[in-house]
């Protein structure tokens, strides 16, 4: 399986049925460089993106109820 690392989207394009996003990493310079282009046929580009969408929302509120959890809990003293 090939894995891309996404900073960014850098085009989105719908040709032939198929929708194409390409993606960008941040490069040394800083600057964002083609990564790979993620195809999802044109029928299932609303399932798959709200299946994205829905994975974000829920890691970023378990990530949340974990810094929640992590504030108040008690803090230990230090000792000198």
């Amino acid at each position: 399986m090939t894995q891309i690392l996404v900073d960014g989207v850098t085009y989105v394009s719908f040709i032939n049925g198929v929708l194409r996003i390409e993606c960008g990493s941040v490069n040394r310079e800083g600057k964002l460089s083609p990564s790979g282009t993620l195809l999802i046929p044109g029928a299932q580009a609303g399932p798959v993106l709200k299946s994205i969408a829905d994975a974000a929302k829920e890691l970023g509120k378990r990530q949340r109820e974990r810094a929640g959890k992590a504030a108040q809990a008690p803090v230990p003293p230090v000792e000198h």
